[in-house]
């Protein structure tokens, strides 16, 4: 770490701290040779080979780059004894597109959001049009300062890469969980449309206070009712989850802007959010009856809050079998996928104003004949969503699924002393086939009698079986549930159902905002016999009553 006064490679003399993160710091410093000349210099602590070639990547990628939204490189260190490394760069005196809106937390003017976008295409159609056409990777409103003269300029160029045709993913799957395009987090090929769609999620930030997008959320109402409508299909398009749905590069997209530019008058007011409705204020057999009066609360309405958050821990089976396909996909690209979705659900239902309150923590560990903590413990959700990507899921050996819930059992042990004001905590369980070794059930079973006073540790189990039931499922959306009487056709299902919570009702009415039908007096069970049933089941993991 840098200290003021001191002076690097003899010649730059810190001034002060401009911002710090997870991989380093950012510095203002002096220029001894050039008058004092301002800079500022970024500091990157490297452990690894990997590291040291992710910096030398910037190094190389920004010496080439020349375009008056992007910041200059002025020099370079490699790294030092200790690992730490320094990037000299354009000084620019202003604030991230996320400092701005975590101060006011207000839409931007129309006419300020088309300005921006416009410059943003600019950035992207110049990296996507060199004779190597670079993909940044991490757009996002922390990455893109305005300056004194309110012009953008893009930073951070960390993982930004060359792009290689043909191959069938990338080396490294990076990016921010909430901008990044889906196909960046299933760590498949990224290309220029994937730039696009992280330009989607930020366009929509803008627009919408500071908030989050989520595929899996209705959250275009929260765009202002006086936004042109071109305005909200062109950020849609942009925000496909196929890449060949979107546009299919920036000049594309700067010429619909420029179409709807003439839309808006200089004179065009600032838009006001619209106004959100509350269901948890609506009258409803949980919260009161005609005439007012409050009926007895029942078990797992607390609402989770940020000092009150759900705990998830998500039990991910990781067997061989997992390898094998459904609708021509991988089960376990499946599971990511769908996972990745609930996370992301997570973040836009704790999104605050322009900031992440920490309403969920969660936990993930892949079991096969061996537990594997992803995280390395339980993590708040918002570390989650500004750290990137998930861990790999990657299919190995054998399946030990007993181990995986005494693993569970003994985080819960550790966390519900602290947990006695917060909702109940949730197992979310994802298998694909009969366990081996010790019991589950037993394990299970323990693990549900533990309680805290909003009610008792809820186990859920989404079982990747075609044919466990007696009829297949049509229609997902209208599939009403597994009831604990209902006949199942698999000895391994009926385990999983003695395994499994009866449903809240709290969590159902969250459900049934998604549109599936599910009824009272079902078990948190569910037959993975579908992409969508499968993303139903990670849905679920995420129904928490939240405030």
């Amino acid at each position: 770490m840098l200290t003021n006064g001191e002076v690097l490679g003899g010649r730059y003399l810190v001034e002060g701290l401009i911002a710090r993160g997870g991989m380093g710091a950012v510095y203002r410093v002096r220029d001894s040779r050039l008058n004092n000349k301002l800079w500022a210099v970024k500091e990157i602590n490297v452990d690894q080979e990997a590291d040291t070639s992710r910096f030398l990547d910037e190094v190389r990628i920004l010496s080439e780059l020349s375009h008056p939204y992007i910041l200059k490189v002025a020099d370079y260190f490699e790294p030092d004894a200790e690992g730490r490394c320094y990037l000299v760069m354009e000084y620019v005196n202003g604030h991230t597109l996320q400092e701005i809106y975590g101060e006011h937390a207000s839409p931007l003017s129309m006419q300020h959001v088309l300005k921006y976008a416009m410059q943003l295409c600019e950035i992207l159609n110049y990296l996507h049009e060199q004779p190597k056409p670079i993909i940044f990777r991490d757009l996002k409103p922390s990455n893109i300062m305005v300056d004194e003269y309110d012009n953008l300029k893009l930073i951070d160029f960390g993982i930004a890469r060359t792009f290689k045709q043909g191959q069938l993913n990338d080396t490294v799957a990076l990016g921010t969980l909430v901008f990044a395009a889906p196909e960046q987090l299933e760590n498949r090929q990224t290309d220029l449309r994937s730039d696009l769609y992280s330009l989607g999620a930020t366009l929509y930030f803008l627009l919408s206070g500071g908030k989050y997008y989520s595929s899996t959320h209705s959250t275009f109402e929260l765009i202002p009712s006086g936004v042109p409508y071109e305005y909200v299909i062109l950020i849609k398009k942009l925000l496909e989850s196929h890449p060949d749905q979107r546009f299919q590069n920036a000049r594309e997209v700067k010429k619909q802007l420029e179409f709807i530019t003439k839309l808006v008058t200089d004179k065009a007011p600032v838009v006001e959010p619209t106004v959100r409705i509350n269901r948890q204020n609506e009258s409803s057999p949980l919260t009161g009856d005609l005439t007012g009066g409050l009926l007895p609360r029942k078990n797992f309405t607390v609402q989770a809050t940020q000092s009150t958050p759900a705990l998830i821990i998500y039990l991910i089976d990781v067997s061989a079998s997992m390898g094998m396909e459904m609708n021509n996909v991988r089960r376990i690209d499946v599971v990511k996928k769908a996972l990745v979705s609930a996370i992301k659900q997570m973040v836009f239902r704790s999104t605050k104003g322009s900031r992440i309150a920490a309403r969920y923590r969660i936990a993930i560990l892949a079991y096969s004949d061996e537990v594997y903590d992803l995280l390395g413990g339980i993590k708040a959700i918002d570390e989650i969503a500004g750290t990137g990507t998930l861990p790999e899921l990657t299919p190995i050996r054998f399946t030990d699924t007993a181990s995986a819930f005494k693993r569970a059992e003994e985080m819960l042990r550790e966390e519900l002393p602290r947990m006695q004001k917060c909702p109940a905590p949730l197992i979310c369980h994802m298998t694909d086939g009969a366990h081996t070794g010790e019991d589950p059930e037993p394990v299970a079973r323990r693990i549900m009698q533990m309680s805290v006073p909003d009610g008792s540790v809820l186990v859920e189990n989404i079982f990747i079986n075609d044919d466990f039931l007696e009829e297949s499922i049509q229609d997902p959306r209208s599939w009403k549930g597994i009831h604990p009487e209902m006949a199942l056709k698999d000895d391994y299902a009926v385990k999983l159902r003695n395994m499994s919570s009866s449903l809240p009702e709290s969590y159902r009415e969250m459900m049934s905002e998604f549109s599936y039908s599910l009824q009272s007096g079902v078990v948190m069970m569910l037959p993975g016999s579908s992409p969508e049933m499968v993303s139903l089941g990670f849905q679920m993991s995420a129904a928490t009553p939240i405030r």
